[in-house]
């Protein structure tokens, strides 16, 4: 089926179900690097099988028992690869990133010849909305040694350990899978599937704060706001409890720490207005409990901002959300963050907030900031437009050349797009000048 890397075999693994619109990318990824392509089949009443084994896959089925860990390590029993890359049928590595594995592994298997020995490769995990942009990451274990102490446990955010009860050692690479499982129209329906499985999971092991992380992240997922709620406050009030008696440690990982309450935030956040002020008092407390953890996480501040914003304490608002973009340039954590993908609408609540407060140099600031990320905003231009239309020491060849910065006026579409802006906003003697710039290009408007 595929090339050998030197002398090591790449089996690649997935579990699937009614996955007809995803098979084909999700086998292509792979083609001429990979060994085997291993598909389990789970209970597809759609095409899905039909599609694997016309693009070469062993197709094996498996009868569901709502247990992520057993389908997976089935699969796993069926592949005779060497190294193992098991991702899901909602993600791909790209053309570049799939043919620069045999490579790395190659070097990998050089350092086990000198008493290093790697089990799993960390990879970017890159999360892409319904316009294919990237609006969160994170990391994830999924090439890994196919080795028979090594498989996967929980019945579901299944994670690989190792037999001996060792923690597996794991190799940090620059590969990035690209993940569209969590796009908004089919975010909720893979948090509906989860959100049974979970529930079963807490029930079997209450005291795995991880699992209870996870289930609130499902509910959020889902826009069940307020189970998402009850859920994270299960998590952080035991963390507030550990704080208060660190004899009694809780059972959790820094990522899901993180998630907890930047989750809770965060469901709070977008409650009906109305609802708001009951939850300020637990927001401050839960923020003073967080900040007693003493780690860097942006997130918690970018979320409390927003909520402060909401229920009419924009000073106060206006301070987290600064105050969350200065820790994002400090963070050299590994966890996902909402914030590093959602710095547009960071900018823009910041920008708005000051335009009210009549703070035209920070009003600027932020504009510029937002345009930087996403330069097709006609509000955020307009805005920035009338400010400068509006200052009375800058002229209009000065406004020119500050755009010029942002756009690329040797670009019809550019000039056209600044062009209209400025002529909604009425300032007349910048649009000659970018009329001018048409000209150049060979088009007279």
């Amino acid at each position: 089926m595929g090339k050998k890397a030197g002398h090591i075999k790449i089996s690649q693994c997935m579990i699937v179900k009614n996955e007809e619109q995803n098979i084909r990318q999700a086998l292509s990824w792979g083609k001429g690097v990979v060994y085997e392509q291993i598909v389990v089949d789970t209970g597809s009443t759609d095409n899905t099988v039909q599609i694997a084994e016309e693009m070469g896959a062993k197709v094996f089925h498996f009868e569901w028992c709502d247990d992520f860990s057993v389908a997976k390590n089935y699969a796993i029993e069926q592949a005779s690869g060497d190294w193992i890359a098991f991702l899901d049928a909602d993600e791909y590595f790209s053309e570049r990133d799939a043919h620069r594995i045999p490579g790395i592994l190659k070097k990998v298997e050089n350092l086990s010849l000198k008493g290093v020995r790697i089990h799993m490769l960390r990879s970017a995990w890159l999360h892409l909305d319904d316009t294919g942009k990237v609006f969160s990451a994170g990391q994830q274990d999924r090439i890994f040694r196919n080795i028979k102490g090594l498989r996967y446990k929980n019945r579901v955010h299944e994670v690989l350990t190792l037999s001996n009860g060792q923690p597996p050692r794991c190799s940090l690479t620059d590969l990035s899978i690209m993940h569209t499982g969590y796009m908004k129209s089919l975010g909720a329906e893979k948090g509906n599937r989860n959100i049974p499985l979970l529930k079963k999971s807490v029930e079997e092991d209450p005291e795995n704060y991880d699992l209870w992380s996870y289930l609130g992240e499902s509910y959020a997922g889902s826009d069940q706001a307020v189970e998402a709620i009850e859920s994270m406050e299960h998590v952080v009030e035991r963390v507030a409890e550990n704080s208060e008696n660190p004899d009694n440690p809780i059972k959790i990982s820094e990522d899901r720490l993180f998630a907890a309450f930047s989750v809770w935030f965060a469901a709070v956040s977008f409650l009906p207005e109305g609802e708001l002020p009951f939850y300020e008092e637990r927001a401050r407390r839960y923020y003073d409990i967080f900040t007693k953890t003493g780690k860097l996480f942006p997130d918690v501040e970018f979320y409390m901002g927003r909520f402060l914003i909401r229920i009419g304490k924009q000073d106060e608002g206006v301070h987290f959300l600064e105050l969350a973009l200065k820790k994002l340039e400090q963070y050299k954590g590994s966890s996902s963050l909402k914030l590093s993908a959602q710095l547009n609408l960071a900018y823009n609540i910041l920008r708005l907030c000051y335009e009210q407060r009549g703070d035209a140099a920070k009003c600027v600031y932020y504009g510029t900031l937002s345009l930087r990320v996403d330069r097709y905003q006609e509000d955020t231009l307009a805005a920035l437009v009338s400010l400068l239309q509006g200052d009375p020491n800058t002229t209009a060849g000065q406004a020119y050349d500050f755009l010029a910065r942002l756009y690329r006026f040797n670009n019809l579409k550019d000039i056209l797009f600044v062009l209209r802006t400025a002529l909604k906003s009425g300032y007349a003697d910048l649009a000659e000048l970018l009329r001018q710039a048409a000209a150049a290009q060979g088009e007279e408007i």
